[in-house]
């Protein structure tokens, strides 16, 4: 073997057991080297100290070896971004699709409708809840 085999068979072998890295490993990662990049500006020293705080963490779970409590950190990392990333990408398909396509809400379960421009009044009906609202398109 090589000496670049040999480190990695290495690292590979003091990776066994520990947790590794996830999603929100990354997203801790990547918020602390904007918060740094960030703390640059001279009116956000403080930033600093939270980059380091957050690559800190985001190292210390990789190298972890309690994945009870890395599962349930990012469980709850993943309910808590959940909302967020369908709302963007609700938006981004509105974006995408506003000379073809209307997006309405629903007023009793908040389901976002998609339905087809130009068709003048149209019924439409929620698919969740059945609610049904006339719109024009």
């Amino acid at each position: 073997m090589n000496f670049l085999q040999q480190i990695m068979a290495k690292i590979q072998q003091f990776m066994i057991g520990r947790y590794g890295s996830d999603s929100f490993t990354l997203f801790l990662t990547i918020s602390g080297l904007v918060c740094s990049i960030l703390s640059n500006f001279r009116h956000l020293r403080f930033l600093y100290l939270i980059s380091l705080i957050l690559i800190f963490y985001g190292v210390f779970r990789t190298f972890s070896r309690n994945y009870e409590a890395r599962r349930k950190e990012l469980n709850w990392y993943l309910r808590v971004s959940q909302k967020p990333k369908a709302e963007i990408k609700i938006l981004m398909s509105q974006i995408r699709d506003r000379k073809t396509h209307r997006y309405y809400k629903c007023k009793s379960c908040k389901t976002v409708m998609r339905v087809p421009k130009g068709r003048g009044k149209i019924e439409i009906t929620c698919p969740k809840c059945r609610m049904k609202v006339i719109k024009k398109t």
